[in-house]
């Protein structure tokens, strides 16, 4: 059987203004995170968000902005809450039904943070390296798929799924437009799995820019 899959991607951004300087650019990934396959329970959210970040900064490198750093844990557990709400109800949404954090600036107000503007890219991929190809279901109980010319396509480790999410965003206007904002300056990333999904699991994803 042949299949072809789209990830899906969306963004909002708020409001306001500041700027720093840029530094040289780099895009390395911790070995770990290009070594360790992201697995369907106890994500290592750092890791990914890690990943994800040296992936963001050289994009706004090579566009001379300065880089973002790692924005308050407790935005990274808004953002993590977020992403478990998508993959619960499978809506790739900004607006969620949950008391007190139904938005993006509910969301940031709840994690006690000061921010001028801020912005939010969310996204839905596949565990397997599918998406956006076209590819062979070897065995779908086995978790087994490979591209048309046979070669297998394994499921992301935390550095592909940093790299392939975030050029997904990049290729979108509406994102490139978050990830290159020059007034934002801290950044978080969090996923959620959801198992039940076809061809063995999605990731949704959370990415909260604050400045």
């Amino acid at each position: 059987m042949r299949s072809t899959i789209a990830a899906v991607v969306t963004g909002i951004a708020l409001s306001c203004v500041v700027a720093n300087a840029s530094e040289a650019c780099s895009r390395n990934v911790p070995a770990k995170a290009a070594n360790t396959v992201v697995p369907q329970t106890r994500i290592d959210q750092s890791l990914l968000d890690q990943a994800i970040r040296v992936e963001v900064n050289f994009h706004r490198c090579r566009a001379g902005l300065s880089l973002v750093t790692d924005a308050s844990a407790r935005l990274s557990r808004e953002a993590e809450k977020h992403s478990k709400w998508m993959a619960r109800t499978q809506q790739l949404t900004h607006k969620s039904t949950v008391a007190g954090a139904a938005t993006l600036t509910q969301r940031v107000k709840k994690a006690g943070v000061r921010f001028r503007t801020g912005s939010e890219n969310i996204g839905m991929v596949h565990r397997y390296q599918i998406d956006n190809r076209r590819f062979k279901i070897v065995d779908s109980n086995a978790c087994q798929f490979r591209t048309n010319d046979g070669q297998p396509l394994p499921a992301h480790s935390y550095a592909s799924l940093a790299r392939h999410v975030v050029t997904l965003w990049m290729n979108s206007p509406g994102h490139r437009k978050n990830i290159l904002d020059k007034r934002v300056r801290e950044t978080t990333t969090a996923v959620a799995f959801d198992p039940r999904a076809q061809y063995c699991g999605q990731y949704w994803l959370t990415q909260n820019f604050i400045g």
